[in-house]
């Protein structure tokens, strides 16, 4: 194990990701997340480069998905 390498607490995942450090622990609790690649205590960490690629792979708002009832896709007013 690289303990020289760079690593992420809670707080730094919900810092990158613009979210509470509440959310963050229930995407670990819930398994939405991928789990730590080291937990110290009750400290987790992850290494940056997972979070980032794993934040880059997930759906965006807007993308994909099923329509919203009620509104038709592709139409604009005005």
């Amino acid at each position: 194990m690289d303990l020289s390498a760079e690593w992420w607490t809670t707080s730094d995942v919900a810092a990158y990701l613009g979210v509470k450090v509440a959310t963050v622990s229930n995407y670990r609790k819930r398994e939405q997340m991928p789990a730590p690649d080291l937990t110290v205590g009750r400290t987790h960490m992850w290494r940056p480069s997972r979070i980032i690629a794993w934040h880059d792979s997930r759906p965006r708002p807007g993308v994909g998905g099923r329509p919203v009832p009620g509104r038709a896709s592709g139409s604009g007013s005005g």
